[in-house]
């Protein structure tokens, strides 16, 4: 399975929870060029800089606050839609922010607002591509590494990238912010 076909999963599954996926598109449209891959690259860069998030240390544990900043900023900035999206990154050795259906189902019947939920937060752009700002910096904090500027931390996956367990993939379940604010994973802020 590929990760266009477990983010229509995870859209299926969104919409069986009765969470809002309103504005999650049926299908994909045409994939980005080059030349907006790299605005977008900018753009992340320039955003997470303005807001103070200047290196790996800043990033980490950040990914919801992150992610909706960008996805305003896609939007207002360049039009372009991307969909907030709740899952894990799988590698072949090791999950982080492991998932699955039943701690979901359970988050929602009984949420612990003042408890961390095990979730990671990336975006999804409209032809797939996966923007992730923040599992890089967040691996260099528990794994010891080094720390990076956050223009490094910038992941951009666009689909036609083989997946790879020991590089590592994203693994979708929900879309949208309706899971994130309904088991208080974030406050409502404004941006």
């Amino acid at each position: 399975m590929n990760y266009k076909s477990r983010f229509i999963d995870a859209v299926k599954y969104t919409k069986s929870l009765r969470l809002n996926a309103e504005d999650i598109p049926a299908s994909f449209t045409e994939k980005l060029s080059r030349s907006t891959l790299q605005e977008i690259l900018q753009l992340c860069s320039d955003a997470l800089y303005h807001y103070g998030f200047n290196d790996s240390t800043d990033l980490a544990s950040q990914c919801v606050r992150v992610h909706s900043l960008i996805k305003q900023h896609l939007k207002d900035d360049m039009g372009i839609d991307s969909y907030i999206t709740i899952g894990d990154r799988y590698w072949d050795d090791y999950i982080y922010c492991e998932m699955g259906r039943a701690a979901i189902e359970q988050e929602l019947t009984s949420p612990e607002v003042d408890q961390p939920i095990k979730a990671h937060v990336w975006l999804t752009l409209s032809d797939g591509t996966v923007i992730d700002c923040t599992a890089e910096a967040h691996a260099d904090i528990i794994f010891g590494r080094d720390v990076h500027p956050s223009h490094q931390c910038i992941m951009l996956i666009t689909p036609d990238q083989e997946e790879d367990a020991k590089v590592g993939y994203h693994r979708p379940y929900l879309v949208g912010e309706d899971f994130i604010i309904k088991t208080g994973m974030v406050r409502v802020f404004a941006m």
